[in-house]
């Protein structure tokens, strides 16, 4: 399923774009994830009403994106979904993120 973020009129913003807080509190986060999908591909963040988003690519889709109530419970859900619809058609199962 594909879910176009234009259609939720998101701002999204580098992590080195954040307010400073919650860019200390992301990156303190990679850091203790360093081998995870959110700390190499470090995701854009964004926020539609009181949900976090972390996503990579011009919209927010399945495999590439995760939400949650904080910043980093968005980066967890972004590690834990990572590339499942690709993992997913081949019969693995996702594999355990840090």
């Amino acid at each position: 399923m594909t879910v176009g973020a234009r259609f939720w009129d998101v701002v999204s913003l580098a992590i080195e774009e954040l307010p400073s807080v919650i860019k200390e509190d992301v990156e303190d986060y990679l850091e203790d994830h360093p081998r995870s999908p959110a700390a190499r591909l470090r995701p854009r963040m964004g926020m539609v009403g009181d949900v976090w988003l972390a996503f990579i690519g011009p919209e927010v889709r399945r495999g590439a994106s995760g939400l949650g109530e904080t910043p980093r419970d968005a980066l967890t859900d972004f590690n834990r979904h990572f590339m499942e619809p690709l993992i997913s058609r081949n019969g693995s199962e996702p594999a355990e993120t840090e």
